[in-house]
């Protein structure tokens, strides 16, 4: 019979001893394994490290990390060309900051700064104050930093030289100032030149209104009379003639009509030029008869609403008859109506005059073009009183002219709108 071999027994001694092996096997390569990682990391590391400083070092704005208690741990190499430290001094100064910024700018930027903790900061524009004495502008984007557990651990901050920018800026500034000075001082100019045109067309109006009233006086007084007298002469030297044929009494007889003739002439220049009746009557009658003598000289329909007045100033009652004549005169010369409608009245302490026409209407650059002297002739009469006036085209055609002056003589307060 052949040998067999027995069963493999293993003792508990043998069996603590290959887990000990085996223990001791895995730590050596984990040992191992350590040694060819570490290298690795570190190389990595290392080639991280070196990217981000040449990102930091190289970059062209002054790049700071500032803890959060103020004192700074990184400042790069530009610091040098913006403020004329070098990064290095900035770093060992505590006080840098302060000892650069403009002092009456320092303030302001160390309240932001303060607040910084619990809010962003925003980007704000100062002053500094280089080593060779130049002072600069800095504009500073700052952004708040956090680690990975989201703790604060303090700002990072790039700053930028925008001196040139901001003296354009400062000049731009300057020149609106400039400007808008320039622009008041010639507004005031204006207003003053404007004022002065008006009282001196306040002061033609009634010059003109006065020597208007002299002359008419003259006509029917001086002329007038002359004419009676000439008329009745005529008359006396007729009566001296007892032949009834005689061939000089047609001649006597043209002769005082045409003297008839330019007395009335005389008459109606001198009402034209100062009416008596606006004097001895009043405004209304005086209207009441403008108004048929124009619709008698034109063939115009004029309908008429003349309501109660009070006893009106002799300047306003004078103004608001030349302006209704020169209404009447537009609408038979431009307007091409064969109707209108004067009215005038009182309403709410104020003086209401409206004419209107059934004509073509007037068009908005007529209404206010520079060349309409009657119509500037009326704004600035109405003006003279505290009026105002509005010329408005009527939807269905035809030109409405609506004139308000308070009786109070508040000027500004009356509205044509």
């Amino acid at each position: 019979m052949t040998d067999r071999p027995g069963p493999v027994r293993f003792c508990r001694r043998d069996t603590e001893a290959a887990g000990l092996a085996s223990r001791s096997l895995l730590i050596h390569t984990i040992l191992m394994k350590s040694r060819l990682l570490i290298p690795r990391l570190r190389s990595r590391q290392r080639a991280l490290l070196h990217m981000y400083r040449t990102v930091a070092d190289f970059t062209y704005d002054l790049e700071i990390w500032m803890e959060a208690g103020g004192s700074l741990r990184y400042v790069s190499p530009s610091c040098l060309r913006v403020t004329g430290y070098p990064a290095l001094d900035a770093l060992r100064d505590a006080d840098f900051f302060s000892r650069i910024i403009d002092a009456d700018d320092f303030a302001k930027w160390r309240q932001a700064m303060d607040t910084g903790h619990a809010q962003d900061i925003p980007a704000m524009d100062f002053r500094i104050c280089r080593r060779d004495g130049t002072r600069i502008w800095l504009s500073q984007e700052t952004t708040r930093v956090f680690d990975p557990r989201g703790r604060f651990q303090g700002w990072r901050l790039s700053l930028r030289d925008v001196t040139e920018r901001v003296q354009t800026r400062i000049s731009l500034d300057q020149a609106r100032q400039n400007l808008a000075e320039r622009v008041r001082e010639r507004t005031a100019e204006l207003e003053l030149s404007r004022e002065r045109y008006r009282a001196l067309s306040g002061y033609l109006q009634d010059r003109i209104e006065k020597e208007r009233a002299h002359i008419s006086r003259e006509i029917h007084d001086i002329l007038g009379q002359d004419l009676t007298a000439m008329n009745m002469g005529l008359h006396r030297l007729e009566r001296s003639f007892h032949d009834p044929d005689d061939g000089r009494l047609a001649q006597l007889a043209e002769l005082r009509a045409l003297v008839a003739g330019t007395l009335e002439t005389v008459r109606r220049i001198s009402r034209e030029l100062r009416p008596p009746m606006l004097d001895e009557l009043g405004f209304v009658e005086a209207v009441a008869w403008q108004i048929r003598t124009f619709a008698q000289a034109s063939g115009l329909r004029v309908d008429q609403q003349l309501g109660h007045l009070p006893d009106l100033p002799g300047d306003l009652a004078t103004a608001m008859y030349r302006v209704l004549q020169e209404c009447l005169t537009n609408a038979a010369r431009h307007s091409g109506c064969s109707r209108l409608h004067v009215s005038v009245q009182t309403m709410d302490g104020k003086f209401e005059m409206l004419v209107t026409d059934n004509g073509r209407g007037i068009t908005p650059e007529q209404a206010d073009s520079s060349s309409s002297l009657g119509l500037l002739g009326m704004r600035e009469r109405v003006r003279l009183v505290g009026g105002c006036l509005a010329i408005t085209r009527l939807p269905k055609g035809g030109t409405e002219i609506l004139v308000r002056v308070p009786l109070t003589g508040e000027s500004g307060s009356c509205d044509c709108s």
